[in-house]
């Protein structure tokens, strides 16, 4: 079992100390952990915006709405043309989302 046994005291400006505190809080990895990663040599990634995940389920229901509609019009050779228009509004729904979720309000 590894134990972390060593300590070291670090000596921060409060402009420093608020710096890190921002770029831990984009993660989610506590104090430690993140600098433990740093001093591993790696750059800790930012954890995934809620809105983002949300999004991207968004895209999948599309998705699967889209090929349900594909399957039927293979196997009755027609489009339900009622149920295409609704995708195609949620997906312009979805890909406001995605440009907000990209670029901001």
């Amino acid at each position: 079992m590894r134990t972390r046994d060593k300590q070291i005291i670090l000596r921060l400006t409060e402009k420093e100390y608020d710096e890190l505190k921002a770029n831990v809080a984009k993660t989610n990895l506590s104090m430690q952990a993140y600098l433990r990663t740093i001093i591993a040599g790696i750059q800790p990634k930012e954890r995934v915006p809620m809105n983002l995940i949300e999004t991207l389920q968004g895209l999948q229901k599309v998705n699967t709405q889209l090929t349900i509609i594909a399957l039927n019009a293979r196997m009755l050779n027609e489009i339900d043309a009622d149920a295409y228009w609704k995708v195609v509004k949620e997906m312009e729904s979805v890909k406001g989302k995605l440009l907000q979720v990209m670029y901001g309000d």
